[in-house]
């Protein structure tokens, strides 16, 4: 008799830790890891345990969505205390480093006005020795550039922190938010010790797809588990959906949620932005989970850093089906300005292209092109990229938050590429402030006044108008609008119809609709065929 076959069950999340907080690059990349666990989480952790009932309070009063509390009952501040404890102790390195980074930089800044750095070589703090380069802009202003290859490979990488936390999501709602909360263990939970960078990950996800016995899965997460009553109530014996290949004339773009979308064509799948959830138990809106992808995604496009488009749970999950991991490409001349790549490698990936404007990859009867992408980070300088999908006589542009505010960039995307029949793209208007997710990286001491008005934010509907125009396009789908509940412990509940960023997708939508163009605006799981 045949032993029977498990795979991971659809409500169970598997979330990737460093030290309890969820992996994003702000948790995961060294340099900005250090100044982040220095300069914010130490100091949340802190402010939380001197008001637990506040904060606990304030973490779920809606009029104070994005906010800086942690959402933990004051029963285990205790616990909070110990986690206190842990990373002051585990992390001195990195706040050693980020100390010197911050005041290094000022102090460069003040001394070099244009002459020879190279005496300030011998200044340069122990944390930092071998690991910096001093530079001048062509207009003698002093930066210091890390050499992060050099990062990955020094104390400052930390893959001993990271492990999988593996839960049954009752609800979307239940989440940590990603920013704010550590992930305290509770019962029913696993916690495997494993950094992200092993092949062990890859075995464990396999099972999406090709159920295995519970022998093997006990093999593959070795002491995490302890008894079959313990890992049983997050698998499943039942068959993971079976994919049917597209094979219609013309292209098919499955969207998946947010800025998430699967372009199939001629055997051929390309994912942008993928940000999969598992489906609560306590059930909520329909969506596409893991075991419904196809078994293979030849291309994954990777827009921009932001974590609702970089989703290292889901690329962690999806690893070991991925051919080629798309990254715009980094300049490196800022703390911030990460490398993709090399963040991608961290993660276990191999195949890791680095593609610059206007570069591209075939397809059959078709290509990716990397365009360009403004807007969206307040004029700080991070690696992003958009990308059209040219799949035979169609051309889709996925345009992500890019914000129209030079004409000459689409009327030259119309030039090299010709007409752009579909657009993806938001109307996110508002925007959180520039420093949303990056204040870590700033100085504390600068001048606030003038940076009021530098907003993440895309097009409005103005904006969004003129793009269309100048692409030739005919059809818009206004996507990545965070209406997705699964995306809340990201980036905050869906906007209610009153907010302005949707008023204005209306205003949007109504305006090409006027003009006889196709205008959607897109939430949850929806099949799009894409005709001439």
């Amino acid at each position: 008799m045949s032993q029977p076959t498990y795979r991971l069950a659809n409500h169970t999340c598997v979330v990737p830790l460093v030290q309890s907080w969820a992996a994003w690059w702000m948790t995961t990349v060294p340099a900005p890891a250090s100044l982040h666990v220095h300069k914010s989480q130490i100091p949340l952790l802190k402010a939380y345990l001197q008001n637990p009932d506040f904060h606990a309070r304030a973490a779920k009063d809606p009029a104070l969505s994005g906010g800086t509390f942690v959402g933990i009952s004051p029963e285990r501040a205790g616990e909070v205390k110990a986690l206190l404890q842990q990373t002051q102790e585990a992390q001195a390195d990195r706040v050693k480093m980020a100390e010197a980074l911050e005041d290094f930089q000022g102090w460069l800044m003040e001394e070099a006005k244009g002459q020879s750095l190279e005496p300030l070589y011998e200044k340069i703090p122990e944390p930092l020795r071998g690991l910096v380069e001093l530079a001048y802009d062509y207009h003698n202003r002093a930066f210091l550039r890390v050499m992060e290859g050099g990062l990955y490979r020094s104390r400052y990488h930390k893959p001993e922190l990271q492990s999988l936390r593996l839960l049954r999501l009752e609800s979307d709602s239940s989440r940590p938010h990603l920013f704010t909360t550590p992930y305290l263990m509770q019962a029913g939970q696993l916690d495997w010790a494993v950094p992200f960078s092993e092949e062990r990950i890859s075995r464990l996800f396999e099972t999406d797809l090709s159920p295995r016995p519970l022998g093997y899965l006990r093999d593959v997460l070795g002491p995490a588990v302890t008894s079959d009553e313990q890992l049983l109530p997050l698998l499943t014996e039942e068959p993971p959906a079976t994919y049917t290949p597209w094979e219609g004339a013309q292209p098919r773009v499955r969207y998946l949620g947010h800025a998430c979308a699967l372009v199939e064509w001629k055997g051929v799948t390309v994912l942008v932005d993928p940000v999969i959830s598992a489906r609560p138990a306590g059930g909520g809106m329909t969506r596409r989970t893991f075991h419904e992808l196809p078994p293979r995604i030849d291309y994954v496009l990777i827009t921009h850093n932001h974590p609702d488009h970089l989703h290292i749970e889901t690329l962690l999950r999806l690893r070991h089906r991925i051919g080629q991991l798309v990254v715009p490409r980094s300049g490196g001349m800022m703390v911030g300005d990460y490398s993709i790549k090399l963040l991608a490698r961290s993660l276990g990936f191999q195949n890791v292209l680095e593609l610059d404007t206007y570069e591209s990859l075939p397809l059959p009867d078709g290509e990716i092109v990397t365009v360009p992408f403004l807007g969206e980070h307040g004029d700080v300088c991070q690696a992003k990229s958009s990308y059209v999908v040219r799949a035979g006589k169609q051309q889709m542009l996925f345009a992500a938050d890019s914000m129209c505010v030079d004409d000459a960039v689409y009327r030259h995307m119309r030039q090299n590429l010709g007409t752009i029949q579909t657009v993806f793209m938001n109307t996110e208007i508002e925007g959180a402030p520039h420093t949303w997710t990056l204040e870590a990286l700033f100085p504390k001491k600068r001048d606030r006044k003038l940076e009021k008005n530098r907003r993440c934010r895309g097009s409005n509907a103005a904006e969004g108008l003129r793009l269309l125009e100048l692409v030739g396009a005919s059809r818009l789908y206004n996507y990545a609008m965070g209406l997705e509940p699964w995306m809340e412990n990201i980036i905050g509940p869906p906007s209610p119809p009153e907010a302005p960023r949707m008023k204005e997708s209306d205003r949007l939508l109504t305006e090409l609709r006027a003009k006889g163009l196709g205008a959607e605006r897109l939430c949850g799981p929806t099949d799009l065929l894409l005709e001439s």
